[in-house]
């Protein structure tokens, strides 16, 4: 850029009122004290070559999100795997069995473990692939960066280096850490977002020392050159204390300096800065931690299970091996084809202690299949896919900002449904964070005649009532009679409004305000002074829009956007600041603080004047749902007003730990004495469908309804605020104030930090004990969401800082309404009959090794070819669990949704709880004991073959392992409770596989398939018995099953067995009333949030109707008509 380049002139000020506020090197400002420990770092400006070597070589500006890399991914994958107790027994198994002792071929044990670790592992190494791959495009922007002589090229982020002076233009994001220099603006200001930072999206001002102004364009870096003497790298986004050396002077530095990584330039052509902090030293990565590990309570529970098993493994294999020892000492010098004569160590009748403890490494290798070994990754494999469905759902699609439900883990799916607590930030999450200026109190009267949305649903629920019964209870009363109660709507004329189109932040109507006749209203010079202040006090930044002439307002909050629309509509238009003025137009015809409510405490004694109405005005704005602001002015004259702005100067230019305390006590003198004018009210509006009574009272009722007095309606309520909070939480008072929240209909929590919304989530997770679900949509949310037993973050307007920390992520409030009744119901149901599922059909095939080798004698022989051990968990029974685990659906989405009482089920666990695992491995037992001992009383002592052959062990085996795989997939179809082709063809098709195997296999030669040999074709498939024996076995497993689930549904149905009847039987169309009175029963009302304000609302509406039709009736019975 040449120097004679223009340079804007529009002096905007920064986001205080006083724009003397500003670091000069003139006021006599001393610079810091840099030394001791944490503030060792020195940069040289403009010369990055100086950073190179050691001490001062510091991180470069690659980041790097990824959890494993090149070197580190098989050791610490690896270690993932392998920390679980199942994975770790088959590895320990994997390695026996290359030794003589294994009764398996080693392929048996070693390729199901490497198949099923290698395909977690692979889940892992794309998970991560993503993750480097989005790492990779972020390292790989471009910035303008100093190269010598005033030249300035294009350069990734990742070579960046401390020292470098950066270029960045208008709506880019800061590389790195910057110290600002100077800014197209001749005041050295610039105005960023740090919606990537805090989620805020109101605009931050930062300004550049006096000192540095002049470096305002591309050549005058050609000799720069400076030290900075600062801090070290530190997480903390809000302070910063360093010294710039810069022409032989030094000059404090503060954070209104300093332009923090990814954070984005916005309404300023370009900055200029020097790289201060590079890469992880950056505050934001110092802030990046890795989102706490969790899982769900099904899999902790899974585990209990495992080591259940384990116990189970350990206990038959030491009765195994003791067996195999009383067999060698009592039994072994019988057995004259082993030798006895001539012993080995394992069969030595003089030291049958040696050869039990051998025989216990043979056992629990034997026994091995008790645990399921393609468990985890059958479950991953699940999770996956039911974490696709969420994301493909059409019904948790936002079409206004075209963004779909994201399950950013799958981990926690079945979670989901076992939801008792729900967290939940307000502003942007059960709200639009979008604020219409609806009401206001001036001089005492109340204006605004629109009705907040707490209002219009009452009057719509109550004419609703009325139609309904008007004809059996009140004929006299119609439905145009209700009125909703609005202030200023007994003036006449005043309620007939002109159309107008609807104004973003502005929805207040009422003519005595609008088109000047405020002018004509009593007290117009307390109406002139509110509007200005409306105008004048405030931070915010005016755009013009070129196309409408209008302007619109980047401010700190919505509602101060709000507050200048509303001023502006009135004629007090804001349009431009400077440093130490703000220009408003009066298109009718100067200065004020707006304080919060605890205004009323600083009034003085003559601004009292308007507090009683005005009170009751603000009582009157919160029933009906609106967010109030007090409004009052102090008149100062120069002489007050300079001395005051002087202290406060100090004050603000102090460095030490006391000076937040010492500007609050400087504020306090100028805050007090203040006249009262009046108040607004505006309406924070609900998101689309966000407050629903069927997903929050069916969530939360048990834990968070009080026993009601005699008071129907009564409901207790906590409400308490961040200092008070902190002193609750406190270790010798959280679980007092717990016990009273968890008896309260609802807690709110205000003005609280993050980390308190941390600390009382984990609060309620840890003294609880119940599964607690927090929501939000800020950076400052990204705490309670990281600490919630689930996270569910909210596309919204205050950035994606806590969609980025979630566990899930949806657009809208609404949408988790179908991502818990719905998904959630679904996935803990699947997980949780799938993983009761696995254990019984392991148990029922792992016994029956046990049961043959008792049975021959503790001989350490298993009764299955090794092939056919290796087929059982990877294929041959895997895909159908997979299928249930995915598709199953006791009822279909609809019905959840009409039903939220079936959600109830997973909050209380009915489905996993220790009485059904324990009767799933009952029923695992009972179906090893029938398979065994059916086959061996129908095929052990009678003619296998026509020719008159007794069957082999590979005989017995094989009809032994086919009466299995038909009894576990029959019972997996009987399970079943909704069919697709997919569910039948991989059942049905999975018993298909294993006679294709069979058949196949026996083809091989002998040198391969051994015994197995045409076992099928020769052997088995001639044999009617094999196929008697496989339907006897089969239909004798499943029938103790049938009989619960048919006894159950007929004497003791569960909700969803009588909906499914129900929906069979089509009574839900043959009789709508039934279906109706079934549906209200599955829902309860709640005495809390947006509903109740209504049902109060509506109470207050009839009792106005009562006491109308009570004087119109008074009224007809004094006329002379009724004489």
């Amino acid at each position: 850029m040449a120097r004679g380049r223009r340079r804007s002139k529009l002096r905007l000020s920064n986001i205080y009122t006083f724009g003397c506020l500003r670091p000069s090197a003139d006021e006599g400002q001393d610079p810091h004290p840099i030394q001791g420990p944490g503030f060792s770092r020195t940069v040289h400006c403009n010369q990055p070559h100086m950073h190179k070597k050691k001490p001062l070589r510091y991180r470069s500006n690659y980041v790097s999100t990824t959890r494993y890399n090149l070197i580190t991914f098989f050791p610490k994958s690896l270690y993932e795997q392998f920390h679980r107790a199942a994975n770790f027994y088959f590895l320990v198994a994997a390695i026996l069995s290359v030794f003589p002792l294994s009764p398996f071929n080693k392929w048996s044990m070693i390729a199901p473990l490497v198949f099923v670790v290698g395909l977690s592992m692979l889940k892992e190494a794309l998970e991560d692939w993503s993750r480097f791959m989005q790492d990779v495009k972020i390292n790989a922007r471009k910035a303008l960066v100093h190269k010598r002589d005033g030249e300035f090229r294009r350069k990734k982020w990742k070579k960046i280096s401390v020292g470098d002076v950066v270029k960045v233009e208008k709506d880019g994001f800061f590389p790195a850490d910057l110290l600002l220099l100077s800014s197209s603006y001749e005041d050295g200001i610039c105005y960023v977002e740090t919606m990537n930072l805090d989620g805020e999206t109101n605009l931050k001002v930062k300004r550049s020392l006096e000192v540095t102004l002049s470096l305002d364009d591309d050549e005058s870096f050609k000799d720069f050159t400076g030290t900075i003497r600062c801090e070290d790298p530190n997480p903390s986004l809000y302070t910063f204390v360093g010294n710039l050396e810069y022409d032989r002077q030094i000059f404090p530095l503060d954070p209104s300096q300093i332009l923090l990584r990814d954070s984005k330039l916005r309404n300023t052509p370009y900055v200029y800065g020097v790289v201060v902090f590079t890469g992880h030293d950056t505050k934001v990565m110092q802030n990046s931690t890795s989102s706490p590990s969790k899982r769900s309570r099904i899999e902790k529970t899974m585990d209990y299970i495992i080591y259940t098993l384990l116990v189970l493994l350990i206990l038959i294999s030491c009765i195994s091996s003791s067996g195999f020892a009383w067999e060698t000492k009592f039994h072994m010098p019988k057995m004259w084809y082993l030798r006895p004569d001539e012993p080995e160590n394992l069969t030595n009748p003089s030291n049958p202690v040696y050869a039990g403890v051998v025989h216990l490494i043979t056992a629990l290798l034997l026994y091995g299949y008790l645990i399921p070994i393609s468990l985890y990754v059958s479950i991953e494999v699940v999770k996956v896919l039911q974490a696709t469905f969420i994301n493909k759902d059409l019904h948790m699609y936002d079409s206004e900002s075209g963004v779909p439900a994201h399950a950013r883990t799958s981990n926690l799916n079945e979670e989901l449904g076992q939801v008792d607590t729900i967290l939940s930030d307000k502003t942007g999450t059960l709200t639009c964070n979008q604020m219409d200026f609806l009401k206001c109190s001036i001089a005492g009267t109340s204006y605004g005649v629109r009705s907040s949305e707490v209002e219009v649903a009452a009057a719509q629920q109550m004419a609703v009532d009325l139609d309904d019964h008007s004809r059996a209870t009140t004929p006299r009363m119609s439905v145009q009679e209700i009125e909703v109660e609005s202030s200023g709507s007994n003036h006449e004329g005043e309620m007939v409004m002109t159309p107008r189109v609807p104004i973003k932040g502005f929805g207040f109507e009422d003519v005595r305000l609008m088109n000047g006749n405020w002018l004509r209203e009593p007290h117009a010079d307390d109406i002139l002074l509110f509007f200005r202040i409306l105008a004048i006090c405030h931070t915010a930044i005016p755009e013009l829009n070129e196309e409408s002439g209008k302007y619109t307002y980047e401010a700190e909050s919505p509602d101060e956007a709000s507050f200048l629309t509303a001023a502006s509509e009135f004629g007090f238009e804001f349009f431009k600041r400077t440093q130490s003025s703000v220009y408003v137009h009066e298109r009718l015809s100067s200065s004020g603080q707006t304080i919060e409510s605890i205004i009323f405490e600083r009034l003085a004694k003559n601004g009292k004047t308007y507090l009683g109405p005005t009170t009751k005005h603000l009582n009157e704005y919160g029933e009906a749902g609106l967010r109030t602001l007090a409004l009052s002015y102090r008149k100062l004259d120069e002489d007050e007003y300079s001395a005051w702005n002087a202290e406060f100067h100090k004050a603000k230019t102090s460095i030490g730990s006391d000076r937040d305390e010492l500007l609050e006590k400087i504020s306090d003198m100028i805050e007090k004495d203040l006249i009262l004018v009046g108040a607004t009210a505006v309406e924070d509006k609900l998101q689309k469908g966000a407050v629903k009574e069927n997903i929050l009272n069916q969530l939360t009722k048990a834990v968070q309804m009080v026993k009601l007095e005699k008071d129907p309606h009564a409901a207790f309520a906590l409400i308490i605020d961040g200092k008070t909070l902190t002193y609750a939480l406190e270790d010798d008072m959280k679980f007092q104030f717990l016990a009273l929240a968890v008896d309260c209909a609802s807690v709110i929590c205000c003005r609280v930090s993050p980390k308190q919304k941390a600390l009382v989530t984990r609060l309620v997770k840890e003294g609880t004990g119940k599964t607690t679900l927090a929501i939000g949509d800020g950076a400052n949310d990204v705490g309670m969401i990281q600490e919630a037993d689930i996270g569910v973050g909210i596309s919204g307007v205050e950035g994606m800082q806590a969609v980025m920390a979630s566990d899930f992520s949806i657009a809208q409030f609404r949408f988790l309404e179908r991502l818990l009744v719905v998904h959630g119901h679904w996935c803990y149901k699947r997980i949780a009959q799938m993983i009761c599922y696995f254990f019984y059909k392991n148990i029922a095939f792992g016994l029956t090794l046990f049961y043959f080798e008792a049975f021959t004698g503790f001989s350490g022989q298993s009764v299955y070819n090794d092939y056919y051990l290796l087929l059982f968990n990877v294929v041959l029974t895997s895909l159908p669990v997979i299928a249930l685990g995915v598709f199953e659906q006791d009822v279909s989405s609809e019905i959840c949704l009409q039903f939220p009482a079936l959600y109830q089920q997973g909050k209380k666990n009915l489905f996993f709880d220790w009485y059904r695992i324990l009767g799933w491995m009952g029923n695992g037992v009972y179906s090893s004991l029938a398979i065994f001992f059916l086959n061996i009383g129908v095929i052990y002592e009678q003619a296998f073959r026509a020719t008159g052959q007794t069957a082999d062990m590979d005989a017995v085996g094989t009809t032994m392992f086919t009466c299995i795989i038909w009894a576990v997939n029959v019972q997996i179809a009987l399970t079943m409770s909704h069919f697709t082709w997919i569910q039948h063809v991989l059942i049905w098709g999975s018993i298909g596989l294993w006679y294709l195997f069979v058949a196949l296999y026996g083809m091989m030669p002998p040198s391969l398939s051994g015994n197995i040999y045409r076992i099928l074709a020769e052997i088995l498939a001639p044999a009617p018995i094999y196929w008697i024996s496989t339907f006897l076995v089969t239909v004798t497993t499943v029938l103790p099953y049938f009989a619960h689930i048919s006894f159950q549904r007929f004497l003791n149905p569960m909700d969803h067995h009588i909906i499914q009847e129900i929906k069979y039987y089509k009574r839900d169309l043959e009789d709508r009333r039934m279906w109706t009175r079934e549906r209200n029963k599955a829902r309860e009302k709640t005495k809390i949030g947006f509903t109740a304000r209504v049902d109060a609302k509506i109470r207050h509406l009839r009792s106005k109707l009562n006491k109308k039709q009570s004087n119109c009736s008074a009224q007809d019975t004094m006329s002379p008509r009724s004489v």
